[in-house]
């Protein structure tokens, strides 16, 4: 039995690729558990990133002071278009986030559920890809800086969604796309002044996940979680962007789950 703090799952590019269930210091190659059962319980207790334990967070995984407070809830980490740190202006901590916004970023298309755009650090290229359960993905452009990447993606965003639907995802392989055409298709919309950054190679990268069988159908019922059940339990079909697929077409999903003490049972 491994006891600790869920952190989301580590992705190495491989085919399949290959996933690591992190709790605290204990790495779980899982993998190896396809078509055997896990056992993950709820002690009752998370634990925001600043080391504070409680019996439920505030807001998306943080305490009540580190949402209000720290610069990983701005609301810049969702719309990076929101981003000032090149302009010097601080929105909660500039030094973290000069470190965290001024570095090259991709805008990129992926086939995930169906066609997106999406922005992600250069560093995180295809772990962004994985993590979101994109099939095939193709580079847009390469921007030096998070905010200039928002400003491209807001434009893409008024013809293509920027939202990974996780049950579709879940549904089985998507249908394969020419990213190549859809990308010229796109650039069109891409503003005068962000024209040289635009990458001109048309690599497409594709990805498979181990998945022995994709889920028929998800109802809410299906989507497991520690605040309807202390206790996720069964044998493991797959695993897709950070999701675990298990039988009865259960899903669990686990970077919500990133913060909960447990018991890992495997």
């Amino acid at each position: 039995m491994n006891r600790g703090v869920i952190s989301k799952m580590r992705i190495d590019y491989d085919t399949p690729v290959q996933y690591t269930f992190v709790v605290s210091d204990n790495l779980i190659p899982l993998n190896s558990y396809l078509n055997k059962t896990i056992c993950l319980k709820w002690t009752g207790k998370v634990q925001c990133f600043c080391g504070r334990q409680l019996s439920e967070f505030y807001r998306q995984n943080f305490c009540y002071q580190c949402f209000w407070n720290s610069p990983q809830a701005s609301p810049s980490i969702f719309k990076p278009e929101l981003c000032t740190a090149d302009l010097g202006i601080e929105e909660r901590d500039l030094a973290w986030e000069k470190e965290f916004q001024i570095s090259p970023h991709y805008v990129y298309l992926a086939n995930s559920s169906g066609l997106k755009v999406g922005v992600t650090r250069k560093t995180q290229k295809i772990t962004r890809w994985m993590d979101q359960g994109a099939s095939q993905a193709i580079l847009l452009a390469e921007l030096p800086n998070r905010r200039l990447s928002g400003l491209m993606e807001v434009e893409l965003k008024k013809i293509l969604s920027d939202k990974t639907h996780w049950r579709k995802m879940l549904s089985g392989v998507p249908v394969l796309l020419d990213l190549k055409k859809e990308k010229e298709k796109y650039l069109s919309l891409i503003p005068k002044e962000l024209d040289q950054y635009l990458i001109h190679d048309d690599a497409v990268t594709e990805i498979t996940y181990p998945v022995i069988t994709y889920p028929v159908k998800i109802p809410n019922k299906n989507s497991l979680s520690f605040q309807k059940n202390s206790v996720v339990e069964g044998k493991l079909m797959g695993i897709k962007g950070q999701y675990l697929i298990l039988d009865y077409d259960r899903v669990f999903n686990v970077r919500k789950h990133e913060g909960y003490i447990i018991d890992c049972l495997f």
